[in-house]
């Protein structure tokens, strides 16, 4: 009779967890808490300093202290790792314990080969998402909602500002490499592998789990942009099997836009991130999409019984 109950209630105990229901809840439950917990540690540390959060962030100009941007800087690493790492690394570990790391597909590093195409594939997309931008900006958004855009836009530029050595480091930790670690863990390591098992098929899955990545950051004038980088993170995590490619990928992403905006600053190059002319070159575009599908081809082949 235990053996029977034992065994009942181990089945009831796997068919709860196998809930997509159940998982979807725990994990927005999951990333509500653990954004509270990081709203309180932001206040805590304002507190601590005696800086007011809001007027800190609306006072911020590209005359600020270093002292300023690094205030922002640590709020806003606080605010990545308690949105996005913590709580996937929690849903992950809650319903597979020690295989965590697998079920991520981060418990093996991948071969350096698909590193550097993932690299190559994200950059080769710059003329695509430039078409994603051209075409974003024929959709008509209120005038409040770009006038809100253009201040955070401009805030971001004043962060980026660098007259302290260190602040370089400090921007590629907190734009490129937490905020990789971090959304791909969510998006694609658990956000987009639930949508392919759920649809049964990868392009809609990919595609879905990147409109819901471009919707996370609630910025309108660049959104058919980061749909677009995001399904590229996504058919790099397929065709590679291995979460890491599309982390390396979107750190690269963002890294090369921080150096290029640090070294326009330095005046070594005349290259502006921020003022870039929103023209589509034709040839470029279509080249642009040949290599993409080229360099996938060649890494699927290459991960060929290395895929999920």
């Amino acid at each position: 009779m235990s053996v029977e109950k034992n065994q009942i209630n181990f089945g009831a105990d796997k068919l709860g967890k196998d809930d997509p229901f159940l998982k979807i809840t725990f994990l927005g439950m999951t990333i509500f808490l653990s954004l509270m917990i990081g709203l309180g540690i932001i206040e805590a540390l304002g507190a601590w300093k005696g800086i007011d959060n809001q007027s800190t962030f609306k006072s911020l100009t590209a005359e600020s202290p270093a002292s300023l941007r690094d205030f922002i800087r640590t709020n806003l690493m606080v605010n990545h790792l308690t949105t996005f790492v913590i709580p996937s690394i929690v849903f992950a570990y809650f319903f597979h314990k020690s295989k965590w790391g697998n079920y991520l597909r981060i418990d093996k590093f991948p071969n350096i080969i698909n590193l550097f195409l993932g690299v190559i594939i994200i950059l080769a997309a710059f003329p695509l998402a430039q078409f994603a931008l051209w075409l974003n900006m024929k959709i008509p958004l209120p005038a409040s909602l770009i006038d809100t855009e253009t201040q955070l836009a401009e805030m971001i530029g004043n962060l980026l500002i660098v007259s302290e050595p260190y602040e370089l480091w400090f921007n590629l930790l907190i734009i490129a490499v937490i905020p990789a670690i971090g959304e791909e863990f969510l998006f694609r390591g658990i956000i987009q592998k639930k949508l392919v098992e759920k649809f049964k098929n990868p392009h809609l899955g990919i595609w879905v789990a990147a409109i819901i990545f471009s919707a996370f950051h609630m910025q309108f004038q660049g959104f058919l942009p980061r749909v677009f980088l995001g399904a590229i993170l996504g058919y790099l995590f397929v065709w590679s099997g291995n979460l890491w490619v599309p982390i390396f990928a979107h750190f690269a992403n963002n890294a090369f836009q921080i150096v290029g905006q640090y070294f326009y600053q330095q005046g070594k190059t005349e290259f502006d991130f921020d003022d870039m002319m929103v023209d589509v070159n034709w040839g470029m575009t279509i080249g642009a999409l040949i290599i993409i599908v080229m360099l996938g081809r060649l890494m699927i082949k290459l991960n060929t019984g290395n895929r999920s």
